[in-house]
């Protein structure tokens, strides 16, 4: 079961995340008279991990504590994601939550979202 930090906060809907490629930065550099160029290695830069799913809850104040948990990790501090396959993607920083949809009532109450991570190298 997907966590963050931990805590079950996405088991009460279906939900994927799909990390992008890491990216590298480099830097070219030539000099005039000299055939060809030299590449600057600058190491390797972050990654987004984006998170899309349901939120489901029984009650409208489920919902709302559903939804205070995630915003409450909009701190800009590291945290640990774990998917329902068990791998781990840490540090990332939670950039955005964003519901999708509003509120709806069905069988319960239940609204989609979408999570956008930082992950570190």
């Amino acid at each position: 079961m997907s966590s963050l930090d931990g805590q079950d906060m996405f088991g009460s809907g279906p939900h994927s995340i799909r990390p992008a490629t890491w990216s590298r930065s480099m830097q070219p550099r030539s000099f005039a008279g000299v055939d060809g160029e030299l590449v600057l290695d600058m190491g390797l830069r972050s990654r987004r991990v984006i998170q899309q799913g349901r939120l489901q809850s029984s009650t409208a104040a489920g919902i709302t504590a559903l939804t205070s948990a995630i915003e409450s990790k909009l701190d800009g501090k590291t945290h640990t994601l774990i998917d329902d396959l068990g791998c781990t993607y840490s540090p990332v920083i939670v950039e955005k939550f964003e519901p999708a949809t509003a509120v709806s009532r069905g069988r319960g109450f239940w609204c989609d979202y979408t999570i956008t991570y930082r992950q570190l190298p």
